[in-house]
């Protein structure tokens, strides 16, 4: 059963509506779906049924059930279409937008969650780490697909990194150090502080200012072009993460490009979190 104790899910409801199949320790996802069984996605990516069909009330009791009851809390995040859970596990929503303005400000009538379950693997960042750090500090942009483990790769570099060096993480998720009343619960490193909460920019921004950083991490850069480009010129490193295929799709696009050609080096991932390339391009980035 997918219990609450399990993996700190509060999801009673579908701990009584969905079986796992054998081998849960390498799940990935549970999808639940309005009209349609739970699907159960595996590491490896194998996808299997694991439930009856399931009844709109039953989405909508895990829906409550996710939001403790209290949707209104939750409504920056509903926004966004997802929420953080304890442990750094994310649900993602599904439903009909709500505009307003030309804006979306909720969700209603949610038909679909996806519950991505984070791990916490030690080690698995160790040969990206020695490939780009064992000389010292340098700016770094880990490339992927969903899915790839880049966040799992990025939360155990902090772990690293932070063994030696002063670390800004800024968490904007809770995903990474899936913090618990401001104490990381996951090892994000010794020296490492953690801004919970905060939006990538204002994060990066104030971990210049207050925390004095060798390097700072975050997770999913996207736009934040002049951010990043404020704390290289600052003399402070960058390690991010960013979703693509390849380093030839970052740099067909104008703003990724821009992005990428700050960093010294860029790692990209193939599947399982493998490392598939390194590439040093910026002038004294050579190892």
């Amino acid at each position: 059963m997918i219990a609450a104790r399990t993996w700190d899910i509060p999801l009673k409801t579908a701990a009584e509506l969905v079986k796992p199949p054998q081998g849960a320790e390498k799940l990935c996802e549970i999808r639940l779906r309005a009209g349609r069984r739970a699907a159960a996605v595996m590491a490896d990516g194998r996808i299997s049924s694991c439930s009856d069909i399931l009844t709109r009330d039953d989405i909508e009791a895990c829906f409550q059930e996710l939001c403790r009851h209290s949707v209104h809390s939750y409504a920056r995040e509903i926004r966004e279409g997802y929420i953080t859970l304890p442990g750094g596990h994310r649900a993602g929503f599904c439903g009909t937008a709500v505009m307003q303005d030309g804006k979306l400000v909720t969700l209603r009538d949610i038909s679909s969650i996806n519950i991505r379950l984070a791990r916490e693997i030690k080690g698995c960042g160790e040969e990206l780490y020695n490939a780009v750090f064992r000389n010292g500090l340098r700016s770094l942009l880990i490339v992927g697909k969903p899915m790839s483990g880049k966040t799992t790769i990025l939360r155990d570099l902090a772990r690293l990194l932070g063994a030696r060096h002063r670390v800004a993480l800024i968490d904007s998720r809770d995903e990474l150090a899936a913090s618990h009343k401001g104490t990381p619960t996951l090892d994000v490193g010794e020296n490492t502080d953690v801004l919970s909460g905060y939006p990538r920019t204002e994060g990066i921004m104030i971990a210049l200012r207050t925390l004095s950083p060798d390097i700072i991490l975050c997770d999913e850069i996207s736009g934040d072009t002049a951010s990043i480009k404020h704390c290289l010129n600052c003399g402070v490193k960058l390690l991010a993460t960013i979703h693509a295929d390849s380093v030839d799709e970052l740099y067909s696009d104008t703003i990724t490009r821009s992005i990428a050609e700050s960093f010294d080096s860029i790692a990209v991932l193939g599947s399982k979190g493998a490392l598939a390339e390194i590439r040093h391009q910026r002038k004294g980035a050579a190892l």
